[in-house]
């Protein structure tokens, strides 16, 4: 058994290794992905009950295992970006709630004030710190230290504990299917394009429709100011081919396309330049339907994996295919009111249309959230249809355009984010002498680990 869960990996590490390479796989690889919402309903067990015992999710987590095919474990531990409740309720956040069936939804939240913005340009971080945060999370109200020191501790012992819950069943997984572990260690990331950062926590979709028009310079200025910290917070400590860093796009479809160029695309697209010039790939989902701004995609790093919700396949592979990575596509309503033969054949039709050249990647337009939402047995049709069916005849030749084709060279202003809440070495070393210098990495580290979960709070 050890044998061929060892020959499993090596061939799927094969498959992932070649298509981050610009080199035709063998195959499509497969990644399904199980929300441990649908986990729950499957096992027939309470969602509330267990959101704060995710342990519970064993069973039901095997026997997905062993009826859905994927290269990739179709479940995973949780997570922070996995909305685990107890998390979001022991720091009294508005953002992130739970609704009566059980999902941490994102209500529409102000964390930032239409005549704050010059405040926000000052200092981003120490705005966002002081103000914003405190706004979100009601428990970290400054007024009351003690309290708010006490449940941030209880909130992240909370988060480790769920994540700790998922280990032993997720590791019991990986090693009885021989999935592919992914990309190494710290060659992945997350951020947001800095107009939807300050329009998601900050000031809303209503808020800053209304910004757009009265506060246009301002609102330029502070996509300029944040553009900083959201590079500091998705870039990798180990760039990797496999790794990427993921970027939800949610504003651009509700803009009018001069305000997307001038306002939101100029701060994103010097992101991704910079990111291309050290390396990193970066994984941007275009969610809703983005099919007036295919041209401007266009202006994107190469070998960026752009993943699509909406659109007509055959446009998008013709004017984007031989830049960029592509994923997604399938209409994941279709699995769940199709018939087996219907939704095999729908593979089969997205397949031809994408395969042809290389660089797809085959994926949903959205994740089911509930049990109701998909059917499994059509789900796994869909699986085993894609890793039959999705088999290329000229394996091992090049294709696409490799990442940083164009040779960006990275811009080092792009790193200066200056706060009084970063940590300070020198001001460190002077208060502690005895300190040696080899450990400034190992504190520098503490310290963007701190940054990266402050940050994760407002995304």
């Amino acid at each position: 058994m050890k044998e061929e869960v060892k020959r499993l990996q090596e061939q799927r590490a094969k498959l992932f290794n070649d298509f981050y390479n610009h080199k035709i796989p063998e195959r499509l690889f497969v990644s399904v992905s199980v929300s441990s919402h649908i986990l729950a309903e499957f096992g027939g067990l309470n969602i509330f009950e267990v959101q704060y015992d995710y342990s519970k999710l064993a069973e039901p987590a095997k026997k997905i295992c062993a009826m859905i095919y994927s290269d990739t474990s179709p479940v995973r531990p949780v997570g922070i970006i996995s909305r685990p409740p107890a998390f979001y309720q022991l720091l009294g956040s508005q953002s992130f709630v739970m609704g009566n069936k059980g999902f941490v939804q994102h209500p529409e939240v102000v964390g930032m004030y239409e005549d704050e913005y010059q405040d926000l340009i000052a200092d981003p971080y120490a705005f966002l710190l002081e103000k914003v945060i405190p706004r979100q999370y009601k428990e970290l109200d400054p007024a009351n230290p003690m309290r708010a020191l006490s449940r941030m501790q209880m909130a992240k012992a909370a988060l480790a504990n769920d994540s700790a819950a998922c280990m032993p069943w997720y590791m019991e997984i990986m090693e009885e299917y021989g999935y592919h572990t992914g990309p190494p260690r710290g060659s992945g990331g997350f951020t947001a394009a800095p107009y939807d950062f300050i329009a998601d926590q900050l000031r809303s979709f209503s808020g800053i429709s209304k910004d757009i028009r009265r506060r246009r310079e301002e609102l330029k200025e502070a996509c300029e100011a944040i553009l900083p910290l959201m590079f500091k917070m998705g870039l990798p400590s180990n760039p990797h081919p496999e790794g990427a860093v993921s970027t939800p796009l949610h504003m651009p479809t509700f803009m009018r396309e001069k305000d997307f160029m001038e306002v939101w695309m100029p701060t994103y697209k010097r992101m991704l330049e910079n990111y291309a010039a050290l390396g990193v790939r970066v994984s941007a989902f275009c969610e809703d339907d983005w099919t007036r701004y295919l041209d401007n995609l266009l202006e994107l790093p190469a070998g960026t994996k752009l993943m699509f919700e909406y659109g007509d396949p055959k446009q998008i592979k013709d004017k984007l295919g031989k830049k960029f990575l592509i994923q997604g596509l399938y209409p994941i309503d279709l699995i769940k009111h199709g018939t087996k033969q219907q939704c095999i054949d729908k593979a089969k039709e997205l397949l031809d249309i994408m395969m042809p050249g290389g660089g797809y990647i085959f994926g949903f337009d959205k994740g089911p959230l509930t049990l109701s939402d998909v059917n499994l047995e059509n789900l796994a049709a869909v699986a085993e249809t894609v890793r039959d069916y999705g088999v290329y005849d000229n394996a091992g030749e090049s294709f696409g355009t490799p990442l940083n084709s164009e040779n960006f060279v990275f811009d080092e202003s792009i790193t200066k984010v200056d706060s009084k809440y970063f940590f300070n070495w020198e001001e460190f070393k002077a208060q502690n002498p005895l300190v040696p210098d080899s450990a400034r990495a190992y504190f520098e580290k503490l310290d963007k680990e701190l940054f990266n979960f402050y940050m994760m709070m407002l995304v």
